[in-house]
């Protein structure tokens, strides 16, 4: 809730979307890699230009305008003490946009920060802010967040901005993991996967899982709030055994602070051949999560640190939606007395209370799920030898914040030297990268780093064959292609060995960028119309025609401080719209109508230039 002492609020804030439907395409603290969705996403009908209002009275407090994130982004400040984010806009209205196009004028670049003082800016309930669009995402939408007065962003559907909802989360499976070396699921030494039993997952009760030993639990479970179909978190994830509550995951808030905790909720591996990535959300509390909304330990260890005791319980997995919808699903679980009590397991689950390690159990078929490049699947119970591919490159990196390492909690880091696949060498090609070595795996069953982990590169990199690595750059394998990671790191004085700093498992290798980026126009001449004649109150529309200017970068990336547009030689500031590969153009309205010649000169992160001139026609 917000904080008792802020000022009351009207009952009923605006809807910040003029539209007459209310349809989400993602929801408060869904998973995105390393951090949480801070607020919901509105959607627009996949267009643009839906105007946008301010859902209180209040106070502009801070505007931004970046080529990738937020976008064009309003922070409006509510009388009520809340602060309310409108993001990824198209437009803002007309006196936001002054002040943009002011410090515009002044810094010379397309990026702008503005920051204003109470009350400087004021605005009232329904006022117009700007109109929606897809500034710095993917697609169009609205990005809209509610934050208390200090900066934590909460539930918005619990704060007002409800969306209708009658459909129900569906458990789509759970996996059983086990949680030392002599823990044996349904006869086997591997993770198990209960399979879906419903027409829409898994529903009511299924048939008893046997274990012996300690067994943890992840689940695989979507939520929908219209029949749209986005897939969204649910609200409410609830464990009970033999009735009793034993973990609760409630999405009500956060601090950006603690955006690394999301990395232990999850049980996240990359996707190898043939197979998605792995992502499941943890059927316990890891002990360093605090997130509000949070309870519960590691249950399934039991009283004695062991596992449940021996004989049948029951387990009932609950998840609600936030208007109430709730889906259950349930088991017997059937413990019985194995090897678990031997003086190994005794030390393995010692070391695993101390320091978490990772687990690469040799998983029983492929019904297991979530198998890597070695037939293993990786969960953070116990390590076990690792099989090495290539030769001896393998290394173990023990991270404890108790040693000032950037994690939230004492994990390893397995690292190993690997080469390139011939599929991969050719994707580098393609992109425009030459492979030049230090080809190095990371894995790691947790990542629950506060920042990079600076760490070495294997794989062969020797300093001679660097160049000094200053045009060389650290790239990560990602859904087959290749991606920048990091900057190389020069060896310390005495040493041989690269570093880079590592933000996300995955397979890591150096490559160099020496291919420039390409304006990708098809027409000599770009025929410009006037923009539309319709005005929204507060907003006015260009005279012409915002156009594209398309780009191909697939190496580093496009640098956005490094565009540099003229038209008829007198500078120009253009959006970089990068998640779509091009630049937007938007002509001066006094431009007159005639021919124009527009000058576009970008860089790639690598230093690669481009520069060409191209013919505008304003009709």
């Amino acid at each position: 809730m917000i904080p008792a002492g802020a000022p009351a609020e009207p009952a009923a804030p605006d809807w910040p979307l003029n539209l007459p439907t209310r349809y989400l395409t993602s929801n408060f603290m869904e998973y995105r890699g390393g951090r949480f969705h801070a607020g919901l996403d509105l959607k627009t009908q996949s267009r643009n230009g839906f105007t946008v209002r301010a859902v209180e009275n209040g106070w502009i407090q801070r505007v931004r305008a970046t080529p990738t994130a937020y976008g064009r982004a309003i922070y409006l400040h509510g009388d009520s003490g809340r602060t309310y984010v409108f993001a990824h806009l198209m437009r803002f209205n007309d006196v936001l946009r002054q002040r943009v196009d002011q410090q515009r004028a002044t810094t010379g670049r397309y990026r702008a920060r503005l920051e204003f003082g109470p009350n400087e800016l004021r605005v009232r309930r329904g006022e117009v802010l700007g109109l929606s669009g897809e500034s710095g995402t993917g697609g169009p939408h609205l990005h809209f967040e509610v934050r208390d007065d200090q900066q934590r962003p909460h539930n918005p559907l619990d704060m007002g901005f409800a969306v209708p909802d009658t459909l129900a989360p569906v458990v789509h499976g759970i996996r059983v993991l086990p949680v030392d070396p002599t823990t044996r699921i349904q006869g086997a030494e591997a993770a198990a996967l209960l399979s879906a039993t419903g027409p829409g997952g898994l529903a009511g009760m299924m048939p008893a899982l046997h274990v012996s030993g300690p067994v943890a639990f992840s689940a695989k479970i979507v939520d929908a709030a219209d029949i749209r179909g986005h897939r969204l978190e649910p609200w409410l994830i609830e464990v009970r055994l033999n009735g009793e509550p034993v973990y609760r995951c409630r999405n009500e808030s956060f601090s950006f602070g603690d955006n690394s905790q999301q990395r232990l909720e999850w049980l996240e591996l990359p996707a190898t051949t043939g197979r998605d990535a792995v992502r499941e959300h943890w059927l316990h509390r890891h002990p360093a999560v605090s997130l509000p909304g949070r309870e519960g330990q590691l249950w399934y260890l039991g009283d004695a640190g062991n596992g449940l005791a021996p004989g049948r319980h029951r387990l009932d997995v609950v998840a609600s939606d936030r208007a109430g919808n709730k889906t259950a699903v349930a088991f017997p679980l059937v413990v019985s007395i194995g090897d678990s009590d031997s003086t190994a397991a005794s030390l393995c689950r010692l070391a695993w209370q101390q320091a978490p390690t990772g687990l690469l159990p040799i998983a029983g078929s492929e019904d297991a799920g979530a198998l890597n490049t070695e037939g293993c699947l990786l969960t953070p119970f116990f390590l076990r030898e690792w099989p090495v591919r290539n030769g001896p490159g393998l290394r173990r990196q023990l991270l404890d914040p108790t040693a000032g390492d950037p994690v939230l909690a004492a994990t390893w880091l397995l690292s190993r030297a690997d080469t390139l696949t011939a599929e991969q060498i050719a994707q580098a090609h393609k992109q425009g990268l030459e492979p030049v070595g230090g080809v190095t795996e990371y894995l790691a069953a947790d990542w629950p780093i506060d920042a990079a982990v600076t760490t070495e590169l294997l794989g062969g990199l020797a300093r001679a064959d660097s160049m000094l690595a200053n045009d060389l750059a650290v790239y990560r394998w990602d859904r087959n292609e290749w991606k920048p990671a990091d900057d190389l790191v020069q060896p310390a004085q005495g040493s041989e060995a690269y570093r880079c700093a590592v933000s996300d498992p995955g397979l890591h290798a150096v490559m160099r960028d020496d291919t420039a980026p390409q304006v990708t126009v098809t027409k000599s001449l770009i025929e410009v119309a006037r923009g539309a004649e319709t005005q929204v109150s507060g907003v006015t529309l260009p005279r012409w025609e915002v156009f594209p200017v398309p780009l191909w970068e697939t190496g580093s990336g496009i640098a956005p401080e490094s565009v540099m547009v003229t038209l008829d030689g007198a500078a120009l500031i253009v959006e970089p719209d990068l998640p779509r590969d091009r630049l937007l153009v938007e002509l001066p309205d006094q431009t007159p109508p005639g021919s124009h010649v527009l000058s576009v000169q970008v860089s790639d992160e690598a230093g690669n230039t481009v520069q060409t001139e191209l013919e505008v026609l304003c009709r």
